[in-house]
């Protein structure tokens, strides 16, 4: 029996999974989350959008999947990869032994403290969906945007000014396409206005990383595999001044020739991905489910 381990980013997060948090055992993952982002237990009753700043994002969504992957990784065998989008990487890394999973908390703070330092206009995410990826290229380049994610090839994310993204958005919508979707990120994410950032979170990785992988962690760049903690901390910290491609890294993953893959949430856009390319790989998501229990019963009733 072969599964694949996703992770998956900022924007889909709701409510439902910052209680999980508040009301998880006191452990260390809890702790250090309330050492870096002291507002998240009171933010869920006084100012949900807190919950969608990324100095308190990116520590709570890291921390939920940390958790998670916790309470799921000493019943199943592991992973044959794992995977994660954006922030999610982190993660993924952490699942594979880069450095101690209380340790990413610390990680996913600083993280986010370095792409806010190096943010000097109030920026935005739109996903673009429906149009061939060289027309939204072109029409983002035009308004002053960079491609910043391809989930597929009419399915891109650009990044960039606010200003420029609502006009952007305009063209894009009279060009065709069929959904555009703001993002709850207010960061140029995967460009080389973040380089600084990306140079000094590296930094970071090197000193807290303690060894060898477990298992592939498949990079977010470009699907290139990491079997060693030098690959993977050099992706890791590229990644965040550098475009994704998830299209490429999901057929890596399918690759891998998994019996099924799981994504841990927030959100289920990497599954929804994945069963377009491979619907034939049993594919879901842990928002899917309403125990941990669930994802592992699923997991092993596939066993061969």
């Amino acid at each position: 029996m072969r599964f694949a381990l996703i992770f998956g980013s900022q924007g889909a997060q709701r409510i439902e999974h910052w209680q999980q948090l508040v009301t998880a055992p006191d452990g260390m993952v809890i702790q250090a989350l309330r050492k870096q982002a002291p507002e998240f237990a009171d933010s869920i009753h006084s100012d949900l959008e807190l919950l969608f700043r990324n100095h308190v994002a990116q520590p709570v969504i890291y921390s939920y999947q940390a958790l998670l992957w916790e309470q799921l990784r000493t019943q199943l065998p592991p992973p044959v990869c794992t995977a994660g989008h954006s922030l999610g990487e982190l993660a993924a890394c952490a699942a594979a032994g880069l450095f101690k999973v209380e340790d990413g908390v610390i990680l996913a703070a600083t993280r986010a403290r370095l792409m806010d330092a190096h943010v000097y206009e109030e920026c935005g995410m739109l996903a673009v969906i429906g149009l061939d990826e060289t027309l939204v290229s072109e029409l983002a380049f035009a308004e002053g945007l960079d491609v910043a994610v391809r989930n597929g090839p009419r399915h891109m994310v650009v990044t960039g000014p606010v200003a420029d993204i609502a006009t952007a958005a305009r063209r894009f919508g009279n060009a065709g396409a069929r959904r555009l979707i703001h993002l709850a990120v207010h960061v140029p994410s995967h460009t080389s206005r973040m380089a600084e950032a990306a140079r000094l979170f590296k930094a970071n990785l090197e000193r807290l990383s303690t060894g060898q992988l477990s298992f592939p962690v498949f990079s977010a760049i470009d699907g290139i595999p990491a079997r060693s903690s030098t690959t993977a901390i050099d992706a890791l910290a590229r990644q965040i001044a550098t475009p994704l491609d998830w299209d490429n890294c999901l057929r890596a993953v399918i690759e891998m020739k998994p019996d099924m893959v799981l994504e841990i949430g927030p959100g289920d856009t990497s599954v929804r991905l994945l069963s377009h390319i491979a619907p034939e790989i049993p594919a879901r998501s842990s928002d899917d489910f309403r125990t941990a229990r669930g994802m592992i019963n699923w997991i092993l009733g596939h066993r061969t």
